[in-house]
């Protein structure tokens, strides 16, 4: 069907590469640099990432492709406003608006713990960068081989993250650097904000990220960390598949690797030129995703193998093993700097993302840049309180910070136990995101007609439009589907 004849937006990326930087540090997060090393060592090695390579093709490329194009096709840069005009030029019901709705309360939710989160790692990169230039005060320029945190006990290193928790005010002082940085370069626009500043961290975070991956391998174990992450556990991809278990894994990882569900591709893709085209731009977004996670376990595990530290994932990887790692290593105050400057761009360039979605939408159809300061503080300060809230939910209990007690859903067995930080990356994890993915799949494969989607998405041949096609339509509800049954119904009720 043709477009209506509402205005669309006029301005948005400069280029394509100022969208594909901006696109991949929106995917690129602190999730890269944890969550997929572990997950793959921990779930049978190279099974595990054959299984999610093929997730990645069959699932996340089709669907990254199909959000660029509805936020293209609709044409504003809110994804609600897309979905909106798109779904009243496909003749479809209002209340498709709904997929952009959740992807749009997904990332507010998600930005209010992911700034505090990104705080610790602002505290580590200030703390590594202290120790470094102690190092030099003491040694000169030979302070640069120098070993992290001299003077300081391994038993204080790793009491280092539990100083921090216990310390509010520290927590939401660096909470509200984060959040005020990313709330300056989102008021900034489009092209004045996200991209410049994208096309200047993201190739920082390249370069340093290869870097660390080189100097890991060649410094560190390589051998039982290559091992760890790529060497075939056939007995687990057995038992995985049997059990659905390594399947979902893989799901998941592909699916929340690339921020799906989160409307950010719908709101970048409403900017992105006609010129562009959404196929390439997708295989390029995806691969670069992946490499990334790649890398990360190559820059984190030989150095956590070399000094018999435990590979655990989430924080305690990132805020415990790897200092005390930093501490006992040549050029550990370096590389520790380096390695948390590289997280902290990582956190930065989503943080971006996660803010323009939900400022998009209360920022309206009028590219007005005063009103989009408004919304940007608007939204924001929203996001510090919730982020304040979440920072004292992590405070140990022998502080009273009243949320650190709390725990809001305490009936339902998907939020047993969880304190308000864990419940809303549960809620986001297990529900916001799964959803929005699966309606938007459904959006694109029932509700928009195929000479729209032909349009957009310009194929090479009739045949691999054929393919996406099924894949949309069949495929990727039913994969998704997978992940939001087994999220709530399952793996609540799951024990060891």
């Amino acid at each position: 069907m043709t477009a209506s004849p509402e205005k669309k937006l006029t301005r948005g990326w400069s280029s394509r590469a100022g969208f594909l930087l901006a696109a991949i540090g929106g995917s690129i997060g602190l999730g890269n640099l944890w969550r997929f090393p572990y997950q793959a060592g921990e779930s049978g090695g190279a099974a595990f990432i054959l299984v999610y390579i093929v997730c990645i093709v069959f699932v996340s490329l089709p669907v990254v492709s199909t959000e660029i194009f509805l936020g293209r096709r609709g044409g504003y840069g809110s994804a609600v406003h897309s979905i909106q005009r798109l779904a009243k030029d496909e003749g479809a019901g209002r209340w498709w608006q709904s997929l952009a709705i959740l992807g749009i309360i997904a990332s507010t939710v998600i930005l209010s713990f992911y700034s505090v989160v990104a705080g610790w790692v602002v505290f580590y990169a200030v703390e590594a960068g202290r120790s470094l230039v102690t190092n030099i005060q003491d040694f000169g320029l030979l302070g640069l081989a120098e070993p992290a945190f001299k003077g300081l006990s391994p038993n204080d290193v790793e009491q280092s993250f539990s100083k921090l928790l216990s310390s509010p005010l520290t927590m939401i002082i660096y909470h509200t650097i984060f959040i005020s940085i990313v709330m300056f370069v989102v008021g900034r626009g489009i092209q004045r904000g996200i991209e410049v500043v994208s096309k200047w961290l993201m190739p920082s975070f390249f370069v340093m990220l290869i870097i660390l991956s080189i100097v890991s391998l060649f410094q560190g174990n390589a051998s039982d960390a290559l091992s760890y992450l790529f060497k075939p556990d056939f007995s687990a991809l057995g038992t995985g598949i049997k059990d659905g278990s390594l399947l979902q894994a893989g799901l998941g990882q592909a699916f929340f690797s690339v921020s799906l569900g989160s409307a950010m591709l719908i709101t970048y893709g409403a900017y992105l030129s006609k010129k562009v085209n959404i196929q390439s731009a997708s295989v390029t977004i995806v691969t670069a995703d992946t490499l990334v996670a790649l890398l990360a376990g190559m820059a984190i595990f030989p150095i956590v193998f070399q000094f018999g530290l435990e590979p655990a994932g989430g924080p305690g990887l990132m805020f415990i093993s790897l200092p005390l790692a930093f501490q006992q290593m040549p050029f550990g105050a370096l590389f520790g700097l380096a390695f948390f400057l590289m997280a902290l761009f990582a956190a930065l360039t989503s943080g971006f993302s996660l803010l323009a979605v939900p400022a998009a939408w209360f920022e309206g159809k009028t590219k007005n840049p005063r009103r989009r300061w408004i919304a940007v503080f608007m939204v924001g300060g929203i996001i510090f309180f919730v982020g304040m809230a979440n920072a004292l939910s992590q405070v140990p209990l022998t502080q009273d910070t009243w949320f650190n007690s709390w725990i809001p859903l305490k009936n339902l067995q998907l939020f047993e136990g969880r304190l308000l930080m864990d419940t809303l990356d549960q809620l986001t994890n297990a529900v916001l995101l799964p959803l929005s993915g699966f309606l938007t799949a459904l959006f694109a494969g029932w509700a928009v007609s195929s000479s729209a989607s032909k349009e957009e998405l310009n194929f090479s041949s009739e045949k691999v439009y054929k393919i996406w096609f099924i894949l949309i339509r069949y495929v990727c509800p039913i994969a998704i589907g997978i992940i939001f049954v087994y999220g709530i119904f399952i793996a609540p009720y799951m024990t060891d």
